[in-house]
């Protein structure tokens, strides 16, 4: 199964340009937002970053899937605004 904290995780990696600045950002350590990559890594059988360079570049299928966590991650905020929104989301209706 895919968290967002996996997708998160992926997105900060690559909005900061490494798995450690990454891991400051979130308050966790390296091996724990490796371990989220390595899990997504997995559950798709494919590589998310290129390993053979120090740098944190992304692989086709990390292209990809960092803009669907950019998505993913701006329909997350836009929700939890709705929620925390003292406005009422829906208003029912009754046809009749």
């Amino acid at each position: 199964m895919i968290t967002l904290k996996q997708i998160e995780a992926i997105y900060w990696i690559v909005e900061l340009g490494s798995f450690e600045a990454a891991a400051a950002k979130l308050n966790m350590s390296q091996s724990a937002i490796s371990k989220r990559v390595q899990e997504l890594e997995d559950a798709f059988g494919v590589s998310i970053f290129d390993r053979s360079k120090r740098t944190a570049r992304l692989t086709q299928k990390g292209i990809e899937l960092h803009a669907c966590a950019v998505d993913m991650l701006r329909q997350r905020d836009d929700l939890l605004e709705r929620i925390s929104s003292k406005e009422t989301l829906i208003r029912g209706f009754a046809l009749g």
